[in-house]
């Protein structure tokens, strides 16, 4: 039976998360990396697994799936408008105070 998980609910993707499904250690050199490359982009792509590989003994590069360098670029973006931040903070000291409405009472509100 093939194991599933839900990583990514902001994109509504499943992936297969079963463990040790794959041979290839989670840093790598550059030579591991260039003797590997089909392999690592496909667990990419398919597994969503990160690799770090390394140059002369240094961590150098990340190869990650498109859709975690996406979700990162969002997220700065984000953080870097103050007024949006601002606004995010607000609202979460309102709903920690319990001054949440239900998505049905905004649907109703806004007569959708």
């Amino acid at each position: 039976m093939e194991s599933k998980c839900n990583i990514d609910k902001a994109y509504g993707l499943t992936y297969d998360c079963g463990m040790n499904t794959t041979t290839l250690p989670q840093n790598l050199t550059v030579s591991q990396a260039r003797a590997n490359l089909y392999d690592l982009i496909e667990e990419v792509g398919s597994k969503l697994r990160r690799f770090v590989i390394s140059h002369k003994g240094r961590p150098t590069a990340v190869v990650m799936p498109v859709e975690d360098l996406e979700s990162w670029d969002e997220t700065l973006e984000i953080m870097a408008n103050k007024k949006l931040m601002r606004s995010i903070k607000k609202a979460q000291r309102e709903y920690g105070r319990g001054e949440a409405i239900s998505f049905e009472e905004v649907k109703k509100k806004l007569g959708i």
